[in-house]
């Protein structure tokens, strides 16, 4: 019955979104995203309809733990979906165990939405608290139809199968990280009421992939703050031996041992099979992972997202491909393998070809900035050649800074490319116009 109401409730959740989007519009209530706290309020101390939703998600995690999670977030809806998906297909993927479920997550918050807002707030200070519920409009944060629809695959199909139940949530979003230290304080929690039999099943239905069992018998509840309190596991237990119960915050035994990985958890006979450990090799993993996500991030307009979940698929993919690929003694186990090297390679070359090109962009419009020509057009002519995506804004920026090197043929060539880029620009018009004045008759 639990199960059926939460059901209910993600679809609920879906419809709302649609209702808003297609026939309340945004005249009264805008953009109801979890980045609004840090975009909207952190940074200008504007209160929106996404600030209110984070500040609601937080006090009632403080009470039920992250129950948002669970029953209301769209994207773990899609990733409950796609689980049940590769299961009706025979597909069971290995859970993967590793320290970027902490760090990844919290890097993505700190770097990308809590460090850049709160430099700017204390660069430029709130002149006030100001309450608009109807701004930004709904799709401001949303990307295009081609990347959106990537990242749901990506994010919310793929990193299931590579990375295991609710990949995105574990290793990428931010917005759980954001609740890990509300959740850890959650006066409700799923806890031990007597007469486990250690069968395992209360951590073979958990969908976050927690060792339920290990902690509820050596901690006397769920202490992971991953829980997303779906209550899968108390309706799994055969004995009923857990419990989604309340406990006062100043009863409870908060040690620091109770929040990180113990070797021992994941060894139970009944469950060992279902998940794979990469700690070992977490030291290489954690950079690669890093160095892929920067390589392509904000490339082809994709968001952090899409970008570290491709970064984190293909990290783990290099590690532990035996983790979510066919056994190795079976004819597509040997196909596996034997497509892996260059499967390996294709994708080190993508990640290093866009990598030149990501420092090259940067470097260039640094230069560029500095009037620093001769560096800043090596950096973009490199760009140009490079980067797939032809972008009108480089070849502008090129051409500009040849008119003004005295190189009209070049700055000719650069404007003209542009203006077939963006014919509606004025920028590549107005330039053409001077260059046409320089130019010998």
């Amino acid at each position: 019955m639990i199960q059926k109401l939460r059901i209910a409730s993600l679809v609920g959740i879906h419809l709302l979104i649609l209702a808003h989007i297609y026939y309340f519009g945004d005249e009264v209530i805008g953009s109801v995203d979890f980045q609004e706290f840090f975009h909207a309020f952190l940074k200008y101390g504007i209160i929106n309809a996404g600030v209110v939703l984070v500040i609601l998600a937080f006090v009632s995690t403080l009470i039920f733990g992250r129950f948002f999670c669970g029953w209301a977030c769209h994207f773990g809806a899609v990733q409950e979906l796609s689980w049940w998906l590769l299961k009706k297909m025979g597909i069971t993927p290995k859970t993967l165990n590793s320290s970027l479920i902490t760090i990844l997550p919290l890097f993505i918050l700190l770097n990308f939405y809590i460090a850049p807002n709160l430099h700017h707030a204390l660069n430029t200070p709130w002149e006030g608290i100001t309450i608009n519920l109807g701004m930004p409009d709904i799709w401001a944060f949303l990307p295009g139809f081609v990347i959106g629809t990537l990242t749901f695959v990506v994010d919310g199909f793929l990193i299931v199968y590579f990375l295991g139940r609710k990949g995105f949530c574990r290793y990428l979003c931010p917005w759980g990280a954001f609740l890990k230290l509300p959740n850890s304080l959650a006066m409700f929690k799923v806890r031990n009421t007597g007469g486990c039999s250690q069968c395992g099943n209360c951590t073979q239905s958990c969908p976050v992939g927690i060792d339920v069992s290990y902690e509820i018998n050596n901690y006397g509840k769920v202490t992971n703050t991953n829980c997303t309190s779906c209550l899968l596991c108390t309706e799994g237990c055969p004995s009923s031996a857990i419990s989604y119960k309340w406990a006062s915050p100043l009863k409870e035994n908060f040690q620091l041992k109770h929040y990180g990985l113990n070797r021992e958890m994941y060894t139970m006979q009944a469950i060992r099979d279902k998940f794979h450990s990469v700690h070992t090799k977490d030291f290489l993993l954690l950079p690669l992972v890093l160095m892929f996500g920067f390589a392509i991030d904000g490339l082809y307009g994709m968001g952090h997202f899409l970008s570290f979940g491709i970064a984190a698929i293909s990290g783990i993919y290099f590690f532990t491909p035996s983790a979510t690929g066919p056994p190795e003694g079976s004819g597509a186990g040997r196909k596996y393998t034997k497509f892996k090297k260059p499967i390996t390679a294709l994708l080190l070359t993508v990640f290093i070809w866009h990598g030149v090109v990501k420092f090259s962009i940067w470097q260039g419009l640094q230069q560029y900035e500095s009037n620093n020509y001769p560096s800043a057009i090596s950096h973009l002519e490199r760009v140009v050649k490079m980067y797939p995506k032809p972008i009108g804004r480089f070849h502008l920026i090129l051409a500009e800074m040849y008119f003004e090197s005295g190189e009209i043929d070049h700055a000719e060539k650069h404007a003209l490319k542009s203006q077939t880029i963006n014919p509606q620009h004025e920028g590549p018009k107005k330039l053409l116009e001077k260059i046409k004045g320089k130019s010998p008759k």
